[in-house]
């Protein structure tokens, strides 16, 4: 059964089985982390994990893109201190009660890389690039960025990609080491399929419960990495140099 509120919608839940199938397919804002994406993509996985046949769920996004950051209004919006925009998308996947399996087939840029990184299970194209670009832009990172790439890719691997901000092609991040499933382009899709079936074989009461000790441990550590970053990130963010770069670098959408 598929599920969708609209025909354009940029978010599609498949339920079908044990197995849900969560889509991001915002192909027009090159599946950015729209206003309307940041409440879709928690109430998809929310919607595939009430369904009581579902015992793990696969995220994917576009062949091409995953998921490519946020947005530039989201980036330049006045305000005080405050947790941005993309925290509860960025942290959907942790934030689910099940499994959840990222299918990252086509680029995951910025907060697209951290939705990655905060799913369960990773399997990355050894064709597709995958960025921590912050700095690019000359802001610091956010949203637990300093605590996921590192802990995640490794200490040496994850430092070095938020220092440099510059795309890494799958290949590149396994041959460094990185301790994700990366395979060719075209079987990433049938990889997260099989890793997902065979985490399904497990009741779905004993796949919650693990969630539960597996997550709770790290959205703290998580969300105290996101208090040191926020002061920092919004000062950035603010900062003359930095403005001129987002509005003539980051991609308008």
């Amino acid at each position: 059964m598929t599920i969708s509120h609209e025909a354009a919608a940029p978010v599609v839940v498949r339920l079908e089985g044990p197995v849900a199938h969560v889509f991001l397919r915002d192909a027009a804002h090159g599946n950015r982390i729209t206003p309307v994406a940041r409440t879709a993509l928690p109430e998809a996985l929310a919607l595939a994990a009430a369904d009581p046949g579902t015992r793990v769920i696969v995220l994917s996004g576009l062949p091409d893109i995953f998921c490519s950051g946020g947005t530039r209004e989201d980036l330049t919006a006045e305000g005080e201190a405050r947790t941005p925009a993309g925290w509860d998308f960025v942290r959907a996947a942790a934030d689910c009660p099940l499994p959840v399996v990222a299918a990252v087939q086509g680029h995951a840029i910025g907060g697209g890389l951290l939705l990655a990184l905060y799913a369960d299970v990773v399997v990355l194209s050894d064709h597709s690039s995958y960025a921590a670009n912050f700095l690019t832009y000359g802001f610091t990172p956010c949203l637990g960025a300093t605590h996921l790439l590192p802990t995640v890719l490794g200490p040496a691997l994850g430092t070095e990609m938020l220092y440099t901000g510059r795309p890494y092609r799958g290949r590149e991040l396994a041959a460094r080491g990185a301790p994700l499933n990366i395979v060719a382009h075209d079987k990433v899709p049938s990889r997260a399929d099989a890793v997902a079936a065979r985490i399904a074989q497990a009741p779905r009461t004993t796949l919650q419960l693990l969630k539960q000790e597996l997550a709770g441990p790290a959205r703290e550590l998580a969300l105290a990495a996101l208090e040191r970053e926020l002061a920092h990130h919004t000062a950035t963010l603010s900062a003359p140099e930095v403005r001129q770069r987002i509005g003539t670098l980051y991609p308008s959408t």
